[in-house]
């Protein structure tokens, strides 16, 4: 959900959870390989936490006589208040560090960095605010220097991948600080849609490694060995270039299936889509049964890449195997669709899966009495939302839906995240505290004298007020349509508990066509994926970013089932 951004930035800048964020991977040279050379530029990055941005840097690479040079100047907003007036990192010609400077501002104080590499170690001079320091650090001649939330020095790791093999490690100073281990685990291609233009990146997944604990990183670079993207799906912290972070842009699932894109009237605009046609299949007489993917809350496009795992282009690509026509749409403002996002609320999320649903029942190829709406997470109250209002839809499929109303929802999963990155008690209170009154100021219920400003402007609108307000209670007792919940034990961002409060909320209906089937899976986790802890040292499963066949083996049963094909 949009809330709260700021206790997690703030948690993730303080010791020791600000280190996991800066010492992302890179590996040693391979010996023997030519030294990389990326393509010199500027390039503009926006900072998101938990999709909302929150910071800008640009950054410029250049080649020098000596080397490589690294500069950028940016902002990320409070609570971090980091003002970068001037970053610089220079690299000899085998890219190692040789020096480092850092002019900037901390929550208003002076916050300067001077550290010069050689004879193995790094020397730095540090002002923070009235306070002086020096330190001195045993650090590897070819380490990778990524000083915290300066994402510019991340461009340096990006030029030193493709040198680096799977299993393979490299050293990673965090300055002014300390070194530790980063490893890469595995390597995949992306396809990606950009304006006109599509494009190809290497991602690859990476572990830092501390002395007490381990953090997943997936890199992404371009073909000239630039940096496209730093994403940590633990911390839902993503760092994007301007050509990734544009609405038009979208990661394609480049597979197999046989898959085309298409534009879905809705009022006043069109959303674009791809249809996903089943595949080795006898089309029947009345044509596919269908299905409707339904995107969830936050920066998400027809995919629903969450966390780095494109759950409907999977979903999709299983579903039409099993038989299903799919589509999927990028939602209203995002993607490659038309519409305006900031004056939306669930209502109309809604009238987008109607649009979708009458799309389909206007094709030749569909049977419009089997078709059917499919949600993730939060979108699920879109598609009930949906069903409630159009009775001709056949059936609902639910993955890991919340089950409480949207105000007790986000004091929940803000809990959650204030124990996840070990918040001290005193700070938790203040966040949480902070959190009622933006919810009591959202509803009409407070004020926002309290709320600093920037918070207000994502707050007050049209979608979180309908989100706090929503009440799955009051939509699920108007529908009628037979309901599958699945939701996996593992998850921690809607606990499983959830699910038991909709499956009370579903069996109280007194419909004879509402049916209702209940899946609970071990060993899933929020994505989807088997994140059993058998499961997590498989890198090479999680690196193909598969969600568990128990999900689809689960859905493709219960849709053969609940909406055969007539004779």
């Amino acid at each position: 959900m949009l809330m709260p951004v700021e206790c997690s930035v703030r948690r993730l800048a303080g010791a020791p959870a600000g280190a996991l964020l800066l010492a992302l991977l890179g590996g040693d040279p391979v010996h023997g390989q030519e030294q990389p050379a990326p393509a010199p530029g500027e390039a503009v990055f926006t900072i998101f936490v938990r999709s909302v941005p929150v910071g800008v840097e640009r950054v410029g690479v250049t080649h020098t006589d000596e080397g490589w040079r690294i500069e950028s100047i940016g902002q990320i907003g409070p609570p971090v208040d980091l003002n970068i007036r001037a970053f610089r990192i220079d690299y000899d010609r085998e890219w190692r560090p040789v020096r480092l400077d850092i002019d900037g501002a901390r929550n208003a104080d002076q916050y300067t960095v001077s550290t010069t590499f050689a004879d193995g170690s790094a020397t730095s001079e540090i002002q923070q605010g009235e306070e002086l320091a020096s330190a001195t650090h045993a650090v590897t001649p070819d380490a990778v220097v990524l000083p915290d939330f300066f994402f510019g020095a991340y461009e340096a790791l990006a030029a030193r991948l493709h040198a680096i093999g799977e299993g393979e490690s490299i050293p990673v100073y965090v300055a002014p600080r300390a070194e530790i281990t980063a490893s890469v685990r595995g390597v995949r291609r992306q396809p990606i849609q950009t304006g006109q233009m599509q494009l190809s990146a290497l991602i690859y997944r990476t572990e830092m490694h501390y002395d007490t604990q381990r953090l997943e990183a997936d890199v992404w670079v371009d073909a000239n060995h630039r940096l496209l993207r730093v994403n940590f799906p633990l911390l839902q912290l993503d760092v994007a270039r301007q050509d990734m972070a544009l609405v038009s842009t979208r990661v394609t699932a480049g597979g197999d299936a046989d898959e085309t894109d298409v534009r879905v009237p809705a009022r006043g605009f069109s959303l674009a889509a791809s249809v996903t046609a089943p595949t080795g299949h006898e089309r029947p007489p009345r044509g596919w049964p269908a299905v409707v993917l339904v995107p969830g809350t936050g920066l998400v496009d027809r995919d629903e890449n969450l966390a780095g795992v494109p759950i409907y282009a999977e979903l999709s690509a299983s579903l039409s195997e099993a038989g299903y026509l799919v589509l999927r749409y990028d939602k209203r403002g995002m993607g490659q669709s038309g519409g305006r996002a900031e004056s939306a609320n669930l209502d109309s999320y809604a009238d987008d899966v109607l649009a979708a649903f009458r799309y389909l029942e206007r094709r030749d190829d569909v049977d419009r009495d089997r078709i059917i709406v499919t949600a993730h997470g939060e979108g699920s109250w879109i598609a009930l939302q949906a069903a409630a209002r159009e009775n001709d839809i056949a059936a609902v499929a639910l993955l890991a839906a919340p089950g409480t109303p949207g105000a007790e929802l986000v004091l929940e999963q803000q809990q959650i995240r204030l124990e996840e990155f070990e918040t001290p008690q005193a700070e938790r209170e203040q966040q949480i505290a902070l959190q009622e009154r933006i919810v009591a100021a959202v509803l009409g219920d407070g004020e926002w004298d309290d709320v600093p400003q920037s918070m207000r402007q994502r707050a007050d609108t049209p979608w979180f007020r309908s989100f706090l307000e929503f009440d799955p209670a009051q939509v699920v007792r108007r529908t009628r349509q037979p309901v599958l919940l699945v939701h996996g034990k593992l998850d921690r961002q809607i606990p499983i508990e959830h699910v038991d409060r909709l499956e009370q909320l579903m069996e109280a209906r007194r419909r004879r066509e509402a049916t209702l089937e209940v899946v609970r899976l071990p060993g899933v986790d929020h994505r989807l994926l088997d994140a059993s802890a058998g499961a997590i040292d498989r890198y090479n499963q999680l690196l193909e970013r598969r969600i568990s066949t128990a999900v689809t083996a689960a859905l493709a049963d219960w849709m053969g089932r609940t909406v055969p094909a007539r004779r």
